[in-house]
Order: C-alpha cells, then structure tokens, then sequence
C-alpha cells in the first residue's frame, strides 16, 4: 500500500471514530436500541392528563316593555386545567319552566383553559306560550360527552319575573 492509501484509510477510521463516539455523546441510548427516549408515563394515566370543566351562566334580560319577550345572555366557559380540543361535539341547552327553547350542538370550537363564548338568545312569549313567572335554566354536555373534572358545575337556574 502506498503512503498516501495509508494515510487516507487512517484518515477515514480515526472520521468514523469520532462521529460514532460525537453521536453516542449526544444520544447515550443510540447503541442501546433507542433513538428516541420513550415517555414511559401511558397516554391513558388520568392523573397526567389535565381535564377541562364546562360551566354554563345565565342572566335573565327583562323585556323592555311589558308583556315583551325574556332574551337570556348564557355563557359558556372552561375553568378546568385541560383544553376541550374540538374533536368531541358537545350539546347545550336552554328551558323555560322545564321545557327546551333552544338546543345547539358545538362540534368545532377549541376552548384553552379559561377560554369562553356568549350568546344571547331572545325566547318569544308568543311561540312558548310562558308565565309571567317561573325559570330559565342552562345546561352544557348533559350526555356527558366530554370528560371533566366537575360536571356538577355544567347548569344553572335563574328565577325570573316578568311582573313589575
């Protein structure tokens, strides 16, 4: 072998040292069959995993003149930990007296810990036909679609008076 052969193989083997002992220095378990370290905690371990927790608020609007409509100003919040990620459609309804007026189905929304939206919705005395006394009550997830840390939290119930 010629000098220049020698010096270029040994060249090339002292390379090839130097990167394996640089690789197994950045990536101790490269050579024990791990690229990449595991996470050893399982997906379904409920104390790692942070749950969200719906609420629902409701405020009563009177009517501006007597014998008008109620409109309900209902909020919705996540005031658990955990994000609700949109993928599992959740259901929230409203009632007078026990009877549903309004129901809607949220299947896209996102919601991060402390995220919420609000709607108003007017009830029409003329279509639902109620007292000038009684209650309106809001209720989120009652299928208990999403997993919660409370769901004892998930209605509320408000008395109201159309009567001055």
């Amino acid at each position: 072998m010629e000098v220049r052969t020698k010096a270029l193989v040994t060249v090339l083997l002292v390379g090839a040292v130097v990167g394996v002992y640089a690789l197994q220095a950045n990536n101790p378990n490269l050579f024990k069959g791990e690229l990449i370290k595991q996470n050893t905690t399982p997906a379904t371990d409920t104390a790692a995993v942070q749950l969200p927790d719906l609420t629902g608020d409701l405020v009563v609007i009177a009517p501006q003149t007597t014998g008008g409509d109620l409109s309900v100003k209902v909020t919705i919040s996540n005031k658990g930990p955990g994000i609700i990620d949109g993928k599992k459609p959740f259901k929230y309804s409203v009632y007078v007296n026990k009877s549903e007026v309004f129901t809607n189905v949220d299947s896209y929304s996102t919601m991060s810990a402390g995220d919420s939206f609000s709607f108003t919705y007017p009830i029409s005395k003329a279509v639902y036909q109620y007292p000038d006394k009684g209650t309106v009550k809001v209720v989120v997830d009652p299928d208990n679609a999403i997993t919660e840390t409370d769901k004892g939290n998930n209605s509320k119930e408000v008395n109201y008076s159309l009567t001055k």
